[in-house]
């Protein structure tokens, strides 16, 4: 931590990077360092390698198209990498920014294969925004309404609204201190955990049209068909709502980004790994939330990581 907060100190051009189909606690924790690093008089810019924004990016995190454009990495003399765990997860970005001299990787996860220059790595903690609260107070920037409600968002979504395994004493620790600076609760919650649009709902009467549910374990694959069908990019939570269906163990949706890239969100109930399953196709994150980004065919990599689920259901 010493060494990092001496790094972001020193830097006066930092660029940002989130991981592609990015999460709350993704965009919370890039956003939330945008902040307190330009409270501290640095230039900042954040970099999200994505095709369309989400109303969520656009309206709660008030982001533009210019987010998605490609990195001129001489601008920067610091790189900061947020929530990120994987090379692959960079997209873009990768090649682009690897060769930097100055880059620095913030994350939560255990399982990885991403390295920067100076490496912040803490997977007790339930969501990397909890991260860059503990940099905010090292760096004695002030948490303000904004961003106190950026790193409760962050807390919310990674967490399920405190309800994953992997919430703990500290994620109710930050959230509260969250609170007590002003954090709009309320909006949070209506945002991450219960707002729904038209296209989404039209998108998710799809998934449960489409589902695969055998063994105890559910899963359904979404196309770029289905998503310009139901005139929206994504169905958010839809995982959970698969593994909080009768008695499933294991659920992962598999997504169609580009013509031959998907990825993968996948759940898991108590006294189980679903990092194992992930890894298993290069991905990985936390026991009961994992991910992955995978080129090749749906269908046959869906069956992979069916079996993979069932090996540790029959053990």
């Amino acid at each position: 931590m010493k060494e990092l907060i001496n790094s972001l100190k020193k830097s006066k051009r930092v660029a940002i990077i989130a991981h592609i189909s990015p999460d709350p606690d993704c965009m919370s924790s890039m956003t939330t360092l945008s902040c307190i690093l330009e409270q501290l008089g640095k230039k900042t810019k954040m970099f999200i390698d994505c095709n369309n924004l989400t109303e969520l990016m656009t309206n709660f995190y008030n982001l533009d198209e210019s987010i998605c454009e490609d990195i001129v990495v001489e601008n920067f003399d610091t790189i900061v990498l947020v929530d990120l765990a994987q090379e692959r997860l960079l997209g873009k970005y990768y090649p682009q920014i690897k060769d930097h001299n100055n880059i620095i990787v913030i994350d939560h996860h255990f399982s990885r294969n991403l390295n920067g220059s100076i490496n912040y790595i803490d997977s007790h903690k339930s969501s990397c925004s909890e991260i860059i609260y503990e940099i905010a107070l090292k760096l004695k920037a002030k948490i303000n309404q904004k961003i106190a409600t950026l790193i409760y968002a962050g807390i919310v979504g990674d967490t399920n609204c405190f309800q994953n395994d992997n919430t703990n004493e500290n994620s109710f620790l930050v959230a509260r201190e969250c609170l007590l600076s002003g954090a709009k609760k309320n909006q949070v919650t209506f945002l991450i955990q219960k707002h729904q649009t038209t296209p989404e709902i039209i998108l998710r009467k799809m998934g449960y049209e489409n589902m695969v549910f055998k063994n105890k374990i559910a899963y359904v694959i979404f196309t770029k068909k289905m998503f310009k069908q139901a005139g929206v990019d994504d169905c958010p939570c839809f995982v959970n709502e698969m593994l909080n269906t009768d008695d499933n163990i294991f659920a992962f949706v598999i997504k169609q980004k580009e013509k031959n890239t998907y990825t993968v969100s996948m759940r898991c109930k108590e006294g189980y790994d679903v990092s194992k399953v992930a890894n298993v196709i290069g991905g990985g994150g936390h026991i009961q939330a994992s991910g992955a980004l995978f080129v090749g065919a749906p269908v046959k990599h869906a069956k992979i990581l069916y079996e993979e689920c069932l090996k540790q259901i029959r053990n």
